[in-house]
Formats: C-alpha cells, sequence, structure tokens
C-alpha cells in the first residue's frame, strides 16, 4: 500500500491593509463617477445591504412613497420601507419586464402628496432602462425626494445625479463596473439628510445616521468595524481603471 504523503500547510499571505487614508479618495471618485458633490458614504457589504439601509434610514411612519417596482428589487425595497413605517404606493410598467411610463409616474404623482419617489434605474434581469430625466423633472415639481438604485445602470448609462436633482443613489461596482460584489456606496443629498432618521443608541449597518456620525463627520478617516481589505483593493483598482479609460469606454 502505497503511503499517502505527510499533511502539508500552505498558507496564503495575509492581505496588505487597506490604508485608512484611502477610504475618503474612494468616497470622492464614486462621486465623480456618479456626477454628485453630496455626501459620498461607503457600505461595507453588497448593495443589498446599502438599499436596505436606505429604506431602514428613510422609511418611517407617516412618510408616504411612490415607489416604482418594475423588479424583485423595487418589491423588496417597497417591503423594507414598510417596515420601516412608511406608507408605499406602488406602480409598475405596463407588463411584467417593461419600464414604467413616465405619464403613468406623472398620474400616480397627482393622485396623492409624496415624501419620496423611488426606482431602479436599470435592470439587470430583463435589460429594461427606466425613464429616470423624466420622472426626476416630475419628482422634483412635486416636491419630492428621489431615490434610485443605479446598481446596474452606473457605468453602462450616463449618469449625473446633481443635474437630475437625484437626492439618494445607490451604487454597487459588480455590474458594469466589473468589480467586487462585496463593497458598495450611498449618495445623500443635503435635502435627505433632513429626512433620514439620527444615530441610534447602538451602530448599525442599516442606518445612514450612525455612517454620517462615524465616519463622514469624524473626518472620513477609518471605517467603523473591520473592513475587509481585500475587497477595498479591488473596488480602489476598479475605480483607477474606469477613470482611467472613462466611462464612455466601458458603455
Amino acid at each position: 500500500m502505497t503511503a499517502l504523503p505527510a499533511p502539508f500547510w500552505l498558507p496564503l499571505p495575509d492581505a496588505p491593509d487597506f490604508p485608512a487614508e484611502g477610504f475618503a479618495p474612494l468616497a470622492d471618485a464614486i462621486g465623480r463617477l456618479m456626477g454628485t458633490r453630496n455626501d459620498v458614504l461607503l457600505v461595507q457589504g453588497e448593495a443589498m445591504v446599502a438599499l436596505e439601509a436606505v429604506a431602514s434610514s428613510i422609511g418611517a411612519p407617516g412618510r408616504k412613497v411612490l415607489n416604482i417596482a418594475t423588479s424583485p428589487y423595487g418589491q423588496w425595497f417597497g417591503a423594507w420601507l414598510r417596515r420601516a413605517g412608511a406608507e408605499v404606493t406602488e406602480i409598475a410598467g405596463r407588463a411584467p419586464g417593461r419600464p414604467v411610463a413616465a405619464a403613468a409616474v406623472a398620474e400616480a404623482l397627482a393622485t396623492d402628496r409624496f415624501d419620496l419617489v423611488a426606482l431602479v434605474h436599470a435592470e439587470s434581469a430583463t435589460g429594461i432602462l427606466n425613464p429616470l430625466a423624466e420622472i426626476a423633472a416630475l419628482t422634483r415639481a412635486h416636491g419630492a425626494l428621489l431615490a434610485v438604485d443605479a446598481v446596474a445602470s452606473l457605468g453602462g448609462h450616463p449618469l449625473a445625479l446633481d443635474a437630475l436633482g437625484v437626492d439618494i443613489a445607490v451604487m454597487g461596482p459588480q455590474k458594469a463596473l466589473g468589480g467586487p460584489a462585496g463593497t458598495s456606496a450611498i449618495a445623500v443629498s443635503p435635502a435627505a439628510w433632513e429626512r433620514i432618521a439620527p444615530p441610534g443608541a447602538a451602530p448599525s449597518i442599516l442606518s445612514l445616521g450612525d455612517l454620517r456620525a462615524h465616519w463622514l463627520e469624524t473626518g472620513r478617516g477609518a471605517l467603523p468595524g473591520t473592513p475587509s481589505a481585500l475587497e477595498f483593493h479591488a473596488l480602489a483598482q476598479t475605480l483607477s481603471r474606469v477613470e482611467a479609460e472613462g466611462p464612455e469606454a466601458i458603455r
């Protein structure tokens, strides 16, 4: 009987730390890519975590939301808003897998007074693109905040948050940008901060108020908790590549 080789251990080298001073430049690069000068928060988790954090932080009893749900992602966002206490009215496209019509949004806005309009910009499962520019104009005229899931659209379609008047936007680098799935980011306007719940008694990954208090307002140094160095190194490489090539080259 042939003897088995002796067991051995071949440990992988430890990942190099991601420097605390490197987080702010990542947030700034994301802001440039999204076309915004608003605050950008880094989230240590896939974009679903960031989306749930937005809903948990801005949903509240008495708050009325028009949620444009053209996919499961939009439906989940509405469910998280309801869990936070918001009153959610939902509309969808003319048929499953179809974008919403701007006229349908205008009709819904004419029926009630809403504090927030929410939508997914692009749907990776179906390939549809909701008419963000038209919806943004309608939302501004209505006097509501606008929240956008831009995870699948960023890098694949032009996106200029400030020019459009988007108040909250979530990005994830794993779609058109070709980056890692373990990090995400949220852009937040001053008007949105006025509606977001303040920090709680204990820090929460689902609290934008906590991220603001424990990272943004402390000088954007070390992130709370233990960030994954590999994920943030990968994000830095992704953003560096996209900036070097230019967004038009990857669309």
